[in-house]
């Protein structure tokens, strides 16, 4: 039976998080480097959603309300089996070390019921303890003009356009969608997020929470398609344990190196 589509902002949160818990993988683009501090360190950081870092400015400035921002935390994934190239392109540089994380559902559900606190983590360092309320969900994209009755909402199959009488009527920038909404522009992400809330703003762009080891045992890991080889005790462990596998695309893409663009001579890697 086709699912009854939601017609109140209640209705559509609790409709994108029972769909955010219902896909069989989530997948997370990042770095090697990245990832083995994510293995090694057995956690995961999260960054506050209006931070600067965050190369979407748009959804902290004109979605939700900003005062939510400053207490809410996130970290994205992906769903879909399908490789996305524009995701490889822009979470994967420098291309050569690109590789895309796998997570199944139930480790995924398990990390996320588990998890009722958080450090606060503030140049390079662990804080003290938070509790927080951690939930995982899909993102509902909105198009057309903000705080109106001409906007469309859409989720994969699913598109909801709002009337003008409806509930949804200015739902962009109600604080209750903060963290759940985005513009079109970032449809093709098909992003599912886990959002951390703690009880208050807490003056720190990024916190850091646990990653349990059953949750680590289950990751697989996908290298980009212009990844190179590297000297790597994880990488080789992760590859005796069959648990790394390469791009359908390996060698088929000429992702253009830093490199080739730098006046100055090779690029250099921050440690």
């Amino acid at each position: 039976m086709k699912a009854k589509t939601p017609n109140s902002i209640d209705d559509l949160l609790k409709f994108l998080v029972d769909s955010g818990k219902n896909h069989r993988t989530y997948y997370h683009y990042t770095t090697w480097n990245n990832f083995e501090k994510i293995y090694n360190g057995a956690s995961f950081l999260m960054t506050r959603g209006n931070s600067l870092q965050i190369n979407d400015q748009h959804e902290s400035k004109m979605k939700g309300s900003w005062n939510e921002w400053n207490k809410t935390y996130i970290d994205s994934f992906s769903f879909g089996d399908s490789e996305n190239m524009a995701m490889w392109g822009l979470y994967g540089t420098p291309w050569e070390n690109a590789v895309r994380i796998a997570l199944p559902q139930k480790a995924m559900l398990n990390w996320v019921s588990q998890t009722d606190s958080a450090y606060i983590w503030e140049n390079g360092k662990i804080g003290e303890a938070i509790p927080i309320t951690l939930v995982l969900s899909d993102i509902i994209y909105a198009e057309g003009i903000a705080k109106s009755d001409s906007i469309k909402l859409k989720h994969r199959d699913l598109t909801i356009q709002v009337s003008e009488n409806s509930e949804l009527v200015g739902l962009d920038t109600n604080p209750c969608m903060t963290g759940y909404i985005k513009n079109s522009a970032w449809q093709y992400e098909n992003e599912v997020r886990i959002i951390a809330k703690p009880q208050h703003s807490l003056g720190v762009e990024k916190i850091l929470i646990d990653m349990p080891t059953t949750v680590l045992s289950e990751i697989k890991v996908t290298t980009g398609p212009s990844f190179k080889y590297r000297q790597s005790a994880l990488y080789d462990k992760l590859y005796n344990e069959r648990r790394i596998a390469t791009s359908g695309f390996e060698n088929l893409l000429n992702f253009k190196s830093l490199c080739s663009i730098c006046q100055n001579g090779p690029f250099v890697g921050k440690e």
